[in-house]
């Protein structure tokens, strides 16, 4: 004789179609969510990582000048013709403002003839230039490119008195004011050309050369 089995089946428990469809699209928020803090994350540190890069650049030029000033026998804010490699002094009587600077230094062995280096903006190549020059000639050999890039400025350098007032005459404790105004890609992998953005930076500062001899 068989006895009947009654033995009660385990309820199967699952999800409805509804909530699957609802766990599924609260992923993809999340998700999607997640991608666009990651892609945000990517551009704020790309854009602070840029502009550190141009400020540290730019003050550590700045940083070098001041100290070359400082420590400069004689200094003036010149004219520069980077075509015939040439400069002139600019006349009394006229703002001494220009394109250029000489930083002069003595040569120890011979005090009638000034070594020194030329800083210039140089509007071919949109950026600021050095060379150096022995008395009034100009060595070109010793041209370097690459000071500061992408200058928007022409007149980068003048001459103030105490109270910042640009200076028409040579006169003695006058100070050297050097302003560089230029542009940097915001997101250098995005290239040149159209939808290229691009941000703005100054830099300038004021020093005196320590020793005069005007």
């Amino acid at each position: 004789m068989k006895l009947p089995l009654n033995i009660p089946r385990a309820r199967v428990a699952g999800f409805t179609l509804v909530e699957i469809y609802i766990v599924s699209v609260l992923l993809l928020i999340l998700v999607l969510a997640m991608t666009a803090t990651q892609f945000f994350a990517a551009r704020v540190y790309t854009l602070a990582a840029t502009k550190l890069t141009s400020t540290a650049s730019g003050r550590k030029i700045m940083n070098d000048i001041r100290d070359q000033v400082r420590g400069a026998d004689d200094v003036d804010v010149v004219i520069y013709d980077p075509v015939g490699n040439t400069f002139a002094n600019i006349p009394i009587g006229t703002p001494q403002i220009g394109n250029a600077m000489v930083i002069y230094t003595n040569n120890p062995n011979n005090q009638n003839t000034n070594y020194g280096i030329i800083y210039f903006v140089n509007t071919l190549a949109s950026n600021v230039c050095s060379v150096q020059c022995i008395g009034t000639n100009v060595q070109t050999s010793t041209l370097a490119n690459n000071v500061v890039v992408w200058i928007t400025n022409y007149y980068a350098f003048d001459a103030e008195d105490c109270s910042n007032n640009i200076l028409a005459t040579y006169v003695n404790n006058r100070l050297i004011h050097v302003k560089f105004q230029f542009c940097q890609w915001e997101y250098p992998l995005a290239g040149v050309g159209n939808g290229a953005m691009y941000d703005y930076y100054q830099l300038q500062t004021r020093v005196a050369p320590r020793i005069i001899n005007y």
